[in-house]
Parts: C-alpha cells; sequence; structure tokens
C-alpha cells in the first residue's frame, strides 16, 4: 500500500524507528552533555558523524 510520501508501511515503520531511536540519542546526549560524560557523548557522536 502506498501512502502520502510514496513510502510503503514497512519503509514508514522503519522510518518512523529511526526517528524514535534518534530522539532517544538526543535525550542521551543533552543528559550526557549536562553531566559531563564526554564518553558516552563521543559515543553518540561517532554513532551519526562516522556513520
Amino acid at each position: 500500500m502506498n501512502h502520502e510520501n510514496g513510502e510503503s508501511a514497512p519503509e514508514e515503520a522503519a522510518q518512523a524507528l529511526l526517528d524514535a531511536l534518534a530522539a532517544a540519542d538526543i535525550k542521551r546526549l543533552v543528559r550526557a552533555s549536562r553531566e559531563g560524560d564526554g564518553d558516552e557523548v563521543e559515543q553518540i557522536r561517532r554513532r551519526y558523524v562516522d556513520g
């Protein structure tokens, strides 16, 4: 089944999951930054920058 943006339901579900994981990482990044946890910040950064 095609939806408004041309993605199938499984593609939409996969994108929703990636969005949720990114949101969780942003929360972890903010917490780690506030707590001065440079190792955690670096780990999250590597996941997105180094791919």
